[in-house]
C-alpha cells in the first residue's frame, strides 16, 4: 500500500498548521514536513509516517486520511 505523503503534508497545512508546527507536534527536525510536502522525502521512516498519519486523522478526519492511500 502506498501513501500520498505529499498530499498528507499539504492537507495538514490546509487544516491550519504551519509545516514547522507539524514538525514540532510530531517531534521531527525543522524542515522535515516541508521536505515531505515538496517530494524531497518520498517515503518517510515507519515511525515518522505513523506520526504524520495520526496527526492527519485527528485534524482532517478518517475519511480524508483514507483518501491518501493509493
Amino acid at each position: 500500500m502506498k501513501v500520498n505523503w505529499s498530499r498528507c503534508a499539504l492537507d495538514l497545512r490546509s487544516a491550519g498548521l504551519a509545516l514547522a508546527a507539524v514538525d514540532r507536534r510530531i517531534g521531527e527536525w525543522k524542515g522535515f514536513t516541508a521536505s515531505v510536502a515538496n517530494g524531497e522525502i518520498q517515503e518517510p521512516k515507519f515511525s515518522q509516517g505513523i506520526e504524520l498519519l495520526n496527526l492527519h486523522e485527528s485534524l482532517c478526519g478518517a475519511d480524508k486520511t483514507r483518501e491518501l492511500l493509493q
